[in-house]
């Protein structure tokens, strides 16, 4: 049974469920929000839960002017338990956040000066503080909640999650979800700037189908904040498209939502050993844009979206995996490529984000071989909302090896841990893998990978089938792709073996696609298939090979 939204959760309750666990009061905390500063409220548990991640309660604080913000565990926490916590800040947007230790950034969403919004979150262990202390850099008016949910994975409770800022509207727009695994619990969060002189009766209206245990307000005149916390179970895996809640008042907002995966839980994506025999071509890329293309990655925001780049610009093209036709055009700001050789997509702070890996050493921006190296983060465009054109801002991880400088044209991002892995090429099939250590270091600090293992590939008398010029790791992290300038090979891990064992697996030859010069290969988002592109000659096409 599932409860809609409060009202009727209140009704249900007060009616016949009261013998039901987790039926409770919906605000046990009366007092006024004047009264509220810097101190916690309890909220309880607002419905039985269909999913086996069950609500258990919420805790909140506000402050105003201040640096620190502390808030009380939530009510019933016990170890295992997945703590949300998210912060919001009035008008000083530029502030940096800290968690206390053991605490995760998930993301963090800002308007141009009026409000930011930051999401941590961290399992409990059974010696939590009785309450945790969030740190701002510059003094703000802030507020905050926590949230705790029993039955996640607590190894990987994580599945997925977006937000946006919204301008001045009355609308609280997310970005599409698309979830991994089945059975899972949609948290959501509703931040909006406030200016009245009382807390309206009920400031935040969120998406349909959710449970909103907490509905308050920080109390300003001009700096005040409306927030809520609302959550819903989760059936199927795959695309739960967008959360969108609303208000009554046309202000800029902020809203966020994260899905949780359960204990045990296994994804959704479905790998498997057998392609068909011959490719089909998609189409020609047409963008003026693409002259030397050299790497593909799969858009986690819009299906059917790939991302092609070329190894010395700085342009990036979003194309269709239906014709290669042109869906968006984007110039990269603030950097000067050495030799991008492959990009990727995959999770980060802010949501999902594209990884640029300027990781080779024959560039014809710069000839001298460098030493050392880096991948950018940027974040992924929004497709889907229209978002088409402009600049991207990358941040830069910079880092060296722990041996010796090598030459590497391939970059892969775990689709649910993050993790960076650079592998390197030789025309002798004798590759390197190495990843970056984590959590990242700071961007712009330089970080030395870690070695993790070797790989040899096929070779021939022609050299060009041994050197590794682009990979992916499957949707279902089971499994990677790794090309060759000739050949594509698929690395299997065993059944419920780790994804790094696929490291020491015996290459597969997979259907040969026909490219002179191969150097791209990027999976379907359903894992269903795989896309490969040639450097040369143009006019580029991108070719799709199924799975049978």
């Amino acid at each position: 049974m599932k409860f809609f939204n409060r009202n009727v959760s209140r009704m249900l309750c007060s009616v016949s469920l009261l013998a039901f666990a987790g039926c409770g009061p919906l605000d046990t905390d009366t007092s006024s929000p004047s009264e509220q500063d810097g101190v916690s409220a309890g909220v309880g548990a607002t419905q039985q839960a269909v999913s086996n991640i069950a609500y258990r309660s919420s805790s909140s604080a506000t402050g105003k002017s201040i640096t620190s913000l502390t808030i009380t565990k939530p009510a019933g926490t016990v170890a295992g338990d997945v703590l949300l916590a998210r912060i919001i800040n009035r008008n000083v947007v530029a502030a940096v956040a800290t968690a206390p230790a053991g605490w995760t950034l998930l993301r963090s969403d800002q308007s141009a000066s009026q409000i930011k919004a930051w999401v941590f979150y961290k399992v409990a262990t059974a010696s939590e503080p009785a309450s945790y202390a969030f740190n701002l850099d510059l003094a703000s008016y802030m507020a905050g909640t926590l949230s705790a949910f029993s039955g996640a994975d607590p190894t990987n409770p994580i599945d997925a999650q977006a937000g946006q800022k919204n301008g001045t509207t009355a609308s609280f727009i997310t970005p599409a979800l698309t979830t991994s695994t089945s059975n899972g619990v949609a948290v959501w969060f509703g931040s909006q700037i406030w200016t009245g002189a009382a807390c309206p009766t009920s400031p935040i209206v969120p998406p349909t189908g959710f449970a909103e245990p907490l509905d308050t307000c920080l109390l300003s005149s001009s700096t005040g904040l409306l927030f809520n916390v609302a959550h819903m179970d989760l059936g199927v895996a795959g695309a739960q498209g967008a959360f969108n809640g609303s208000s009554p008042y046309a202000e800029t907002n902020i809203a966020q939502v994260v899905a949780l995966r359960a204990a045990g839980a296994t994804a959704s994506c479905s790998a498997g050993d057998t392609f068909a025999t011959t490719y089909t071509t998609q189409g020609t890329v047409a963008s003026p844009a693409i002259v030397e293309p050299s790497g593909l990655a799969m858009s986690r925001l819009t299906p059917g979206v790939l991302y092609v780049h070329n190894e010395d610009t700085t342009a990036i093209v979003a194309i269709s995996t239906t014709d290669a036709s042109t869906l968006g055009t984007f110039n990269v700001s603030n950097v000067t490529p050495a030799d991008w050789e492959d990009v990727a997509s995959g999770p980060c702070p802010t949501g999902q984000c594209i990884y640029m890996g300027d990781i080779g050493r024959a560039s014809a921006n710069f000839p001298t071989p460098p030493s050392t190296f880096a991948v950018y983060r940027i974040p992924e465009p929004n497709i889907g909302a229209g978002q088409t054109s402009g600049n991207l801002t990358a941040t830069a991880f910079p880092f060296q090896y722990p041996d010796t400088p090598k030459d590497a044209e391939t970059i892969m991002v775990h689709p649910t841990t993050g993790d960076i892995y650079i592998i390197t090429k030789s025309y002798a099939g004798a590759s390197k893998v190495y990843k970056f250590p984590q959590p990242l270091p700071a961007p712009g600090t330089m970080t030395t990978l870690v070695f993790v293992a070797n790989i040899q590939l096929p070779t021939t008398t022609d050299t060009n089938y041994g050197a590794a010029t682009s990979g992916n790791i499957h949707p279902c992290a089971n499994r990677f792709l790794l090309r060759t300038y000739r050949r594509v090979y698929e690395f299997r891990a065993a059944p419920g073996a780790a994804f790094e064992t696929a490291f020491a697996a015996t290459p597969v030859a997979l259907t040969d696609t026909v490219e002179g010069q191969g150097e791209a290969i990027e999976y379907d988002s359903t894992g269903t298939a795989y896309y490969t592109m040639s450097e040369a000659p143009s006019p580029f096409k991108l070719k799709r090979v199924v799975r049978q």
